[in-house]
């Protein structure tokens, strides 16, 4: 039976997606072109690892992956509720795609005791949906994804889930340890409190750690550990496209039928 159960939950700092750039030569977002947020889909896993606690008791730690500067979306994830933090950083992070993040975290949620592991469903500079299923494979534990709702049932060293499939629902049990990655727009988050806001901003300091302390070599993590490249890439020109202001319904209607949209 698990008691004082730990869930680690997953957030990461991403380039606003309204005004962030791709570098033409080295095909990576630059991500000095715009300004850095929680990404939108770890606000489902924060609500979603708070309400494990609320309904079961335990520790909610948020987790990110970057640099010092990272520390802003832990801020907000201690505002929001979370119990603690930790800052994943070093250097020899830098590059890292999806394979050498995916086992960062799975170290880092290890070292931390985690009973249950919270990630968004996907983040919003790169949407592979590969990093929940990989801290999963890395550690060799369970996995539920698209969750829509959870139930604890840590007495009996279980998850259940409720994910979502194509025509409807289907729920599922997963033994603990478990990762789960929830569905975007499924867990309604919840506002900050104001007091949390101030400890967050001005007393919170977060734990560090770096590839040493959660027992990971250089030589397994950044950009020299990944597998992924950039094979081209090509800038679509915009087409120019015929306007027409029409007057009314049926001079639409007889607009649209010389194109052969309709009949």
């Amino acid at each position: 039976m698990t008691t004082d159960p730990t869930v680690v939950v997953g957030v990461k700092q991403v380039p606003d997606d309204d005004e962030v750039r791709i570098d033409p030569d080295t095909g990576h977002l630059d991500r000095a072109s715009a300004p850095a947020v929680l990404n939108p889909p770890d606000r489902d896993a924060l609500e979603a690892a708070l309400q494990l606690r609320d309904a079961a008791g335990g520790t909610v730690v948020a987790v990110t992956m970057g640099p010092p500067t990272a520390t802003d979306v832990l801020e907000e994830a201690v505002a929001v509720g979370c119990d603690d933090a930790a800052l994943i950083t070093d250097r020899a992070f830098a590059g890292s795609d999806t394979w050498p993040t995916s086992l960062t975290l799975a170290a880092a949620a290890e070292s931390l005791g985690a009973d249950v592991v919270v990630c968004g469903e996907e983040t919003t500079d790169s949407s592979t949906g590969q990093v929940p299923p990989g801290i999963a494979a890395h550690l060799g534990w369970a996995q539920v994804t698209y969750a829509e709702a959870l139930e604890p049932a840590f007495d009996e060293d279980r998850l259940v889930a409720r994910r979502d499939v194509e025509g409807g629902y289907e729920v599922v049990a997963a033994d603990l340890p478990v990762v789960v990655a929830v569905a975007y727009g499924e867990f309604e988050p919840r506002p900050a409190g104001l007091h949390r806001k101030l400890y967050a901003e001005t007393e919170f300091e977060p734990l560090e750690l770096s590839a040493a302390d959660i027992g990971l070599d250089d030589e397994e993590v950044g950009i020299g550990a990944s597998p992924t490249e950039v094979g081209g890439m090509e800038t679509v020109e915009p087409v120019e496209r015929e306007r027409e202001t029409v007057a009314g319904a049926e001079e639409l209607a007889d607009a649209l039928a010389e194109t052969g949209v309709v009949g």
